[in-house]
């Protein structure tokens, strides 16, 4: 038995490797910490039955190809020391177009102090004027769903704080899924906030489309900027390295979706922003009966 889940496991690790990008096979990025945990385990299981302890080693070199294939980590750990300086409190949620949901997430992130909310998945007969009524007068939402078409969802924003410039850009096809970028006074400067959901990579086309969603970030952000949403990718993917900025907060054991899942559970939620941005809390939120957990960060002014 063992020898066959070794050889099993050898094959997944070299698809894996080998075919980053081709769907359905891409899909097994998102899944690389799982990988090494399941051969540790199994190389673990070897070593304990002598027969077999060869196949042990096998296992344990598979792991380590599996942790080198790990793209070198691209995060922004958290100071709690600025915390007491000025700065923004912004929240993503994806309430996975629910009235339940959506009302949890508007009021932990309330209750967070946050100063702007950022909401994937809005549901479809929600109104951004019913919500929050005076706590959140500055508001954004992108166009409600497209008929008939099974991909097609929106974004919006509330904010306690002034907004600028606000853009509805339209995404890639066919879904066209829409993002919203938004202007906020940030001391002497301006953050360009952008709030963004492309498709989940369920087909080859929906994984293209996707892809082609995240390359029209780049353009838009201009320092500073901050980027939140759900993007249906993994730190572990090639095409997370095309988010602009540097994601704010550890992803490793922090999963965002399959929230009742844990051990299933994958980072696809993110927020990234400027280099120079800093960042004084980062926190996975807790579960608001959506499919996914809300995110919060603090963002401060590049330092002098």
């Amino acid at each position: 038995m063992f020898p066959a889940l070794v050889l099993l496991y050898g094959a997944i690790t070299l698809v894996s490797v080998v075919a980053r990008r081709r769907w359905p096979l891409e899909l097994l990025q998102h899944f690389r910490p799982q990988m090494i945990v399941a051969g540790a385990v199994g190389a673990l299981f070897c070593f304990l039955f002598e027969p077999v302890w060869g196949w042990a080693l096998a296992a344990a070199g598979l792991v380590l190809i599996n942790v080198s294939a790990l793209p070198t980590p691209r995060w922004t750990r958290p100071d709690a020391a600025l915390a007491g300086q000025p700065g923004l409190t912004i929240v993503w949620a994806n309430v996975w177009t629910e009235a339940v949901p959506l009302k949890r997430a508007l009021d932990w992130a309330k209750a967070q102090g946050a100063d702007i909310i950022l909401i994937g998945e809005y549901p479809k007969g929600a109104s951004p004027e019913d919500d929050l009524a005076g706590d959140y007068p500055h508001r954004v939402a992108g166009p409600a769903q497209t008929p008939g078409m099974a991909y097609s969802t929106r974004v919006a924003v509330f904010s306690r704080v002034p907004l600028s410039g606000a853009t509805i850009h339209k995404g890639p096809g066919p879904n066209e899924r829409d993002f919203v970028a938004v202007g906020v006074a940030f001391g002497e400067q301006e953050l360009n906030i952008i709030a963004v959901h492309p498709v989940p990579p369920m087909t080859a086309k929906l994984t293209d489309e996707r892809d082609k969603h995240i390359t029209l970030l780049a353009p838009l952000a201009r320092d500073l900027f901050f980027i939140a949403g759900d993007f249906n990718t993994t730190p572990w993917t090639p095409v997370f390295a095309d988010i602009p900025g540097k994601r704010i907060g550890a992803y490793l054991f922090a999963p965002t979706w399959l929230s009742k899942l844990p051990l299933l559970g994958l980072p696809i939620d993110h927020m990234t922003a400027s280099p120079a941005l800093q960042v004084s809390r980062y926190e996975v939120g807790p579960n608001l009966g959506s499919d996914h957990r809300a995110l919060l960060a603090r963002v401060h002014a590049p330092a002098g």
